[in-house]
């Protein structure tokens, strides 16, 4: 499960909250400026980040899963949040260019439904982007920040759910590496943390950022058994079956 969206408002709001968004944005920047796009849609609670990415991503609009609430963003502006089933969009298809996903992976009831459905209203060759908490980093073991609830995902966990949507991932990072402590300390040292964490120890940060685009073509993966991959067998129709005739035989040197 996840937090219900006005307990993420309200961390999000703490100093330690702010802090997260700025790094995990930080990390997010080169991806956004590569790929600017005209219609951002972020599902889950995504409003901390699109405030922060709002140059690079166009229109933006939000939806929060019916079992999270929803809390109205942008503040004293017409409202961008839609309270929405995740596995029925009320999106047309092939609409967004670019989608954001947070706080929604490690949380949603049906992961490879709701992908789909995201898959359906993006546009061919969009862009997905995911942050999920990182099974081996430390804010997946702390559930005092929204990113030790639900299920943490590994990169090779992540990617195999993206791919079975039809999304191939395109390049991951990782960001988060300051131990989930609080305090004016921690926030001193936070990016110091997150400088010497890129570097020598990545596959520590406490979630995974990954970029994924749309395919409209793709092939099933081959099925995974417990002593490897087993190739899929491959149906052939079989010959039209029609009687035999005289001429037939001749050829075939059997006539009477």
């Amino acid at each position: 499960m996840n937090f219900a969206a006005v307990r993420l408002r309200s961390w999000y709001a703490t100093p330690q909250g702010m802090e997260v968004a700025r790094m995990v944005m930080e990390a997010l920047q080169p991806w956004l400026e590569d790929s600017p796009c005209r219609c951002t849609l972020g599902i889950g609670y995504t409003q901390p980040y699109m405030e922060l990415a709002s140059a690079c991503c166009g229109d933006l609009f939000g939806a929060s899963p019916a079992e999270m609430g929803v809390s109205p963003w942008p503040v004293n502006q017409d409202n961008r949040i839609a309270l929405v089933r995740p596995d029925a969009l009320p999106y047309p298809d092939e609409h967004f260019d670019r989608i954001f996903l947070a706080h929604f992976l490690e949380g949603v009831h049906d992961p490879p439904v709701a992908l789909r459905e995201i898959w359906r209203v993006m546009k061919p060759a969009g862009r997905l982007l995911v942050v999920t908490p990182n099974r081996s980093g430390l804010w997946a073991r702390h559930d005092t920040t929204p990113f030790g609830w639900g299920r943490p995902y590994s990169r090779m966990q992540l990617d195999d759910l993206l791919q079975g949507a039809l999304f191939v991932p395109l390049r991951h990072t990782h960001a988060l590496f300051a131990p989930p402590f609080r305090g004016q300390r921690w926030l001193q040292a936070a990016h110091a943390w997150e400088k010497t964490g890129r570097r020598w120890f990545s596959f520590m940060g406490g979630v995974i950022l990954c970029e994924a685009e749309k395919v409209v073509y793709a092939t099933t993966s081959p099925i995974r058994s417990w002593h490897g991959f087993q190739a899929q067998g491959v149906p052939i129709p079989l010959a039209e079956k029609r009687p035999l005739t005289n001429q037939s035989l001749k050829k075939m040197g059997k006539a009477p």
